[in-house]
């Protein structure tokens, strides 16, 4: 039974730690690099902490470009076409096309049942819930 008392703050430790760390994508803007020629961007990003302890691997066609990290942000610059986001833990896919210079934000959501699911949003949305996320590049 005693053991039970330190179990919310054991939680709230591994909460804490889950979530992505450091600069915000707005404060880190000057050092984001600008959009190449002929490149488009994807920004991938995940609001909230619930679910943390799960970060499934974002895929891009079908191949890894990071992890779904609570409450970070990252991007990737790739060239006009067309595109499909997933995750490790759903089946749900977005389709979308990309021309050059243009940005497309993808939200990684979190639904009961432990399933974080990509999901299209427009560009004011994806830019002001993204802008305070901390960036996370990944390799």
């Amino acid at each position: 039974m005693r053991s039970f008392k330190f179990l919310p703050t054991v939680l709230a430790v591994l909460l804490l730690t889950a979530c992505a760390t450091g600069p915000s994508l707005k404060e880190q803007a000057a050092a984001v690099p600008a959009v190449g020629p002929g490149q488009a961007r994807i920004y991938f990003y995940r609001t909230t902490v619930i679910g943390g302890a799960y970060q499934p691997d974002v895929l891009l066609n079908g191949k890894k470009v990071g992890n779904a990290t609570p409450r970070g942000v990252f991007f990737r610059d790739v060239a006009p076409g067309k595109y499909s986001v997933t995750t490790t833990m759903t089946s749900q896919v977005v389709n979308f096309d990309v021309v050059g210079s243009e940005k497309k934000f993808v939200k990684l959501s979190y639904s009961f049942g432990f399933n974080i699911y990509p999901e299209l949003v427009d560009s004011a949305t994806g830019e002001a819930e993204s802008s305070e996320l901390s960036y996370a590049p990944q390799k």
